[in-house]
């Protein structure tokens, strides 16, 4: 049997292979600090940066006294469990998890604001015209430019920007693999037009 996730193909007697598991329960392991922290952002308590987009204008009436969005978020997070092997015998496992992992990373937004992501873009391309790495596999590559292009991706950007044309795969079996420099690339291209 294969793993469900998306682009995994690994091996598993289970919906989910042992790294997917370990990826989930990551996730899972930072739900009951954010259910804590989301209290702060639901009661409008919280100083983070804005989002950016201008003004507010005049628009009529006030904000609501409680943020439902974090409020939406916190009772979603709390409606997950606590085990990635229990998830991983799911067979919407693959889905349960993009969805966990979704809820969590909006929580960690509304929590700590917008990022203000600086990238010496011409600094990282030269490291990686220096190292030259072969192309990989979209759950090797992820890692791998959060520790070495100092940017965050997910397998979603990815497989986005391959749908729409930004990128192409540099093989396709077992499983499609890209440049990072092709992905960096698209990344900075999806940051301009912001």
């Amino acid at each position: 049997m294969e793993c469900t996730t998306q682009d995994c193909n690994n091996g598993t007697s289970t919906y989910l292979c042992s790294q997917c598991v370990n990826d989930l329960q990551a996730w899972l392991d930072k739900v009951p600090d954010l259910i804590e922290a989301l209290d702060v952002t639901i009661a409008r308590l919280d100083c983070v940066r804005s989002a950016g987009g201008g003004g507010g204008g005049s628009k009529p009436g006030s904000k609501a006294p409680l943020n439902l969005d974090a409020l939406q978020l916190q009772e979603n997070l709390r409606s997950v469990g606590t085990s990635a092997k229990d998830y991983a015998l799911d067979e919407n496992a693959a889905g349960l998890a993009w969805l966990i992992q979704d809820w969590a990373t909006k929580a960690e937004l509304l929590v700590s604001g917008p990022v203000a992501e600086y990238v010496d873009l011409a600094k990282v391309r030269a490291k990686l015209e220096e190292r030259r790495p072969d192309p990989m596999p979209t759950r090797k590559l992820i890692p791998w430019l959060r520790d070495n292009a100092k940017i965050t991706v997910t397998q979603f950007d990815i497989r986005n920007w391959a749908r729409r044309g930004k990128l192409v795969p540099v093989e396709r079996d077992p499983l499609p693999t890209y440049h990072p420099y092709d992905v960096l690339n698209a990344w900075h291209d999806t940051r301009e037009k912001v």
